[in-house]
């Protein structure tokens, strides 16, 4: 009975691969070319009163049009928080040191990226509001990317992380 229940088990998983590799076949995705795995999601975030915000991650794009695709580069979860007096930025980034990552603002947009090894993270944001680039305050601990800027002001700046 056990070995019935293993074959079933195994052939459900076997059924599973084939229609993941037909999908792929149908997005025009050659696995054997990628040679890495690929990730690709989203989160949402609802906060009461307000409309739901859907944002995608990973490093595969959401519509697939190429043969072939560059999945050296992920795109880090990020949560934009935004309050009266600060804009606060949370990006989730493992595999990466300290020093691999480079962060540029300017009073409207930040620019995230990070290479260690074949860790690649890219990610261009749109901030909800005018920042001083020069107040940016960022720390990485534990894969977790934060930054703090205050908000209004001009100029560009890149951001050292404590």
């Amino acid at each position: 009975m056990w070995d019935r229940k293993q074959r079933d088990f195994d052939e459900l998983f076997r059924e599973i691969e084939n229609m993941i590799d037909k999908m792929l076949k149908e997005m025009n995705i050659d696995t054997d070319k990628m040679g890495r795995p690929f990730v690709y999601g989203f989160s949402i975030t609802h906060r009461p009163g307000e409309e739901s915000e859907i944002r995608e991650f990973g490093n595969l794009p959401p519509r697939i049009k190429a043969k072939t695709i560059d999945i050296t580069e992920r795109r880090p979860l990020v949560d934009v928080l935004d309050s009266e007096k600060q804009i606060h930025v949370v990006a989730e980034m493992p595999g990466v040191e300290k020093e691999d990552i480079s962060l540029d603002c300017t009073e409207t947009t930040l620019e995230i990226r990070a290479s260690h090894g074949e860790r690649k993270y890219a990610e261009h944001i749109e901030l909800p509001g005018k920042v001083n680039p020069r107040s940016a305050r960022a720390t990485y601990k534990n894969g977790v990317l934060e930054i703090v800027f205050d908000r209004a002001g001009s100029a560009k700046t890149s951001i050292e992380i404590e």
